[in-house]
């Protein structure tokens, strides 16, 4: 039997909307508003709108900064995220399904190295002198590694979580059938994992294409410059054009805002599909 809610707990969950919407909304509208201020303007850092809208011209500036340095950052950003994420899913994926039906040592050990991996930070010197033994510094290859590697263990635990919901039957019906692993798990097992990889898909992106720390320390050139770096280098020590900054803002983060407004029904799906065991 459901319980009827309370007036005073309608009252409370009515207040922790309305709280979070003003949280996350008057950030966007600073945002956006600045983005519509001249230097002058944009500099007072106010919630006022602009006494004269510039975003035309801020968006212009943009575009042409730097001999329109902003398209080669959007095509960095874009082949990092695509490649680190594909990489991702079939490793995770894989790794989850072994981790999850088989029950040894080698299996727990891991299990414990992947938590240790969600909580111990990621050193900058010992992976780059892993990533120069391996011949990969200062590339594309090598900053890919480094994100699959670093977002590897919360994909694996959330495809883990998912994969238990599967009946082994399905396993044992495709051995018995003559079913080779690898067949097994590409054939059967990962068009079955479509929802949480879905999840996977849009969360990770959305931290890849995000990610201001490991292309910075890892990848260096202005033409391997990502949409973050490109957004940075607008800050100067000294006069920085707030209007033209918070424009650059605007630009870079309306891919993924158009992401997760089309697929955020599939992040929920995804996550809500994992953490129930039928």
């Amino acid at each position: 039997m459901v319980k009827k809610k309370t007036l005073g707990s309608k009252i409370l969950d009515a207040a922790i909307l309305i709280l979070t919407a003003l949280t996350h909304w008057v950030v966007f509208y600073f945002i956006i508003i600045t983005a519509c201020k001249s230097k002058t303007e944009s500099a007072r850092f106010s919630l006022a709108l602009p006494k004269e809208w510039a975003l035309l011209e801020n968006l212009k500036f943009v575009f042409t900064y730097n001999h329109g340095a902003v398209f080669q950052a959007f095509y960095n950003s874009l082949i990092l995220t695509a490649c680190s994420i594909f990489v991702l899913v079939i490793v995770a994926a894989m790794a989850a399904f072994v981790l999850q039906r088989r029950r040894n040592r080698i299996c727990q050990a891991s299990n414990k190295l992947i938590l240790a991996g969600l909580i111990v930070p990621a050193s900058v010197i010992p992976t780059y002198w892993m990533l120069s033994i391996l011949g990969v510094a200062n590339t594309l290859p090598g900053l890919i590694l480094v994100e699959v590697a670093t977002l590897f263990p919360f994909a694996t635990m959330m495809y883990k979580g998912f994969i238990a919901t599967l009946p082994r039957e399905i396993d044992e019906a495709a051995l018995l059938d003559g079913c080779g692993s690898l067949r097994l798990f590409f054939r059967i097992i990962f068009p079955l994992l479509k929802p949480i990889t879905a999840a996977v898909v849009i969360l990770r992106s959305i931290v890849v294409y995000n990610d201001f720390q490991n292309p910075q320390y890892f990848m260096s050139g202005a033409k391997s410059q990502t949409v973050q770096l490109f957004t940075y280098s607008l800050k100067s020590a000294f006069t920085t054009d707030y209007g033209h900054l918070f424009a650059a803002i605007l630009v870079v983060a309306f891919p993924m805002i158009v992401l997760y407004a089309v697929l955020n029904r599939s992040i929920l799906e995804g996550m809500v599909a994992g953490s129930v065991k039928g």
